[in-house]
């Protein structure tokens, strides 16, 4: 009988090991192309990411961006795909290890959402470039609301999709080619984003380099890149593009001086310090800390810039929503914005008390449009503190805030038996290690725990609120889990119904996620709402698995 031009599904009647994944089986991991290998445009995109520092991918296979897994080492019918040995029966293997030096290495996920919010994970928590890669029409646009809580939160990430052959392609319109779209890119582009559709291999390349620079470029955010089957598995046997960074703009003389005015004239600076710290590291925290110590200036943090002076008696390590907080803010003279959009989500929609006067130092264009600014720095953070520093006196100010605001906020809380229970909820994920990351979902304990959570170094904390996506927590969490890192997973019991496949990701990839599930009956924080409103609770309650069977 001739063999058939059909896959057919295997039942698990057949002999064990005939098509049963190893419970020890290992991501794909791209070494180095060899003659016996074709070096194609998705191998020479692997080799570039490489040479950036790149060693981790997360991705789900599709028939038109198999280039990729193709790309992989190649091994012997029934050994690793990574070219190591098998585990041992019930034994981990060595599956959440990085990649070795100059190889990436591809995490596998269950949904294509799953990969943008892993790389989303992994940009925030290493500060360096995360990495998706989807497979055309239906697998791209499942990713689009990661990418937009990327875009909306300044997270680095790339993505690269397939999209369907130029060569079966009208030049009038979709003729009906599997998976096709008329503009696959349009769709990210409306996000704000930049996002790209290549029309050759040198095209593909190129786009890739420039994406990558873009990503990491201030402001951050994520870049999408969109590339044919046929260029993506055509053969590439040239150099690879450079990926030059573009340096942040340099502070004017001007605006550094108007803003020296502005402090001088200010008795009770208040600093504002947002996720652009953290993003920016250790020099730009550093120079914060050098620039509150000068003014004797409180500093507050929105979520993504939580654990920046982590433990300093001028950080106010609480919520800018407790009234304590509103008070202090609204009680200092000038408001120092230091890389952060001052959004809505952290100013109560700009409604909370603030002062009269007000700079900021941040490139994101949406500053801007948020409220009255009388100097707005649009510079490198770091260039303009150190140029700021350089202009005021040398001799430090005595702080005007007082040191137990935090410790004020904790007793009142403390004090209410409605909310006790949730800061000792809080007390105990403070115990979590501290090099280890916390991932929050878009619920009432990801809200308690990013609120009032102690976070002993920066990018600990990992939370949705940029654009407010729920199911972020546990495909998120993959990404800090693939770098090394325990990561806790902290969610309400409807966010993780989005992403329950992913479950099996981390089994299979033997990531250190715990998944943390407070377990409510439906949706909390929507439910609240109802009864604040005096509605009626209506689509709120869920029928949730046995968790601990699950």
């Amino acid at each position: 009988m001739a063999a058939s031009s059909h896959p057919v599904w295997r039942t698990r009647r057949e002999p064990a090991g005939t098509h049963l994944p190893r419970r020890g089986a290992r991501a794909t991991v791209w070494k180095s192309w060899s003659v016996s290998q074709q070096r194609t445009v998705g191998t020479a995109i692997l080799e570039m990411l490489a040479e950036q520092g790149v060693d981790t991918v997360f991705g789900l296979p599709g028939v038109h961006n198999l280039a990729f897994w193709n790309a992989g080492s190649a091994a012997a019918p029934g050994q690793p795909d990574s070219g190591g040995s098998a585990a041992a029966p019930g034994q981990p293997d060595s599956g959440g290890s990085a990649a070795a030096p100059g190889q990436v290495r591809i995490i596998g996920v269950r949904h294509e959402q799953a990969c943008v919010y892993a790389a989303d994970g992994y940009a925030r928590a290493t500060g360096r470039l995360g990495v998706a890669l989807t497979t055309t029409g239906p697998g791209a646009i499942n990713a689009l609301a990661a990418f937009g809580e990327a875009a909306v939160s300044g997270v680095p990430v790339l993505l690269i999709s397939s999209d369907v052959s130029t060569a079966l392609r009208s030049p009038d319109g979709p003729r009906g080619i599997l998976h096709e779209m008329a503009d696959q890119a349009a769709p990210f582009a409306a996000l704000g984003r930049p996002a790209v559709t290549a029309a050759s291999a040198e095209e593909a390349l190129t786009a890739v380099a420039a994406a990558m620079a873009l990503a990491l470029s201030a402001p951050r955010g994520p870049a999408y890149v969109g590339i044919p089957s046929d260029i993506l598995n055509a053969p590439w046997d040239g150099a690879l593009p450079a990926v030059p960074i573009p340096l942040a703009p340099l502070p004017g003389a001007a605006d550094i001086s108007a803003l020296a005015d502005l402090i001088a004239a200010s008795a009770r600076v208040i600093i504002w310090s947002g996720g652009g710290v953290a993003q920016s590291g250790a020099t730009a925290e550093t120079a914060v800390r050098a620039l509150a110590e000068r003014l004797g200036a409180p500093v507050v943090s929105t979520y993504a810039g939580r654990g920046v002076m982590a433990g300093h008696p001028l950080a106010i390590e609480t919520s800018t929503h407790e009234p304590e907080v509103d008070v202090l803010i609204g009680s200092g003279d000038l408001l120092l914005v230091i890389g952060s959009g001052f959004d809505a989500m952290h100013t109560k929609n700009w409604k909370m008390s603030l002062p009269a006067r007000r700079a900021a130092v941040s490139l994101g264009e949406e500053i801007g449009r948020t409220v009255d600014w009388d100097v707005l720095v649009r510079a490198d953070l770091v260039a303009a503190i150190d140029a700021l520093l350089r202009q005021l006196p040398a001799d430090a100010r005595q702080t005007w805030a007082p040191a137990d605001l935090r410790d004020r906020v904790q007793a009142r809380l403390r004090a209410d038996e409605r909310t006790l229970p949730a800061i000792d909820f809080v007390s105990a994920i403070d115990s979590w290690p501290a090099q280890g990351a916390i991932v929050t979902d878009m619920c009432i304990p990801g809200y308690w725990t990013s609120s009032h959570g102690r976070q002993p170094r920066m990018r600990r904390l990992l939370n949705p609120v940029g654009w407010g996506t729920l199911g972020y927590a546990l495909p998120a969490a993959i990404g800090p889990a693939a770098a090394g890192l325990p990561t806790l997973a902290v969610c309400g019991d409807g966010g993780p119904m989005f992403a329950l496949g992913e479950l099996a990701s981390l089994v299979q990839e033997h990531l250190p996620v715990t998944l943390l599930v407070v377990d409510d009956g439906g949706y909390g924080m929507l439910r609240f709402d109802q009864q604040v409103f005096g509605h009626p609770e209506r689509g709120v309650d869920l029928v949730t698995p046995d968790w601990d069977l699950l």
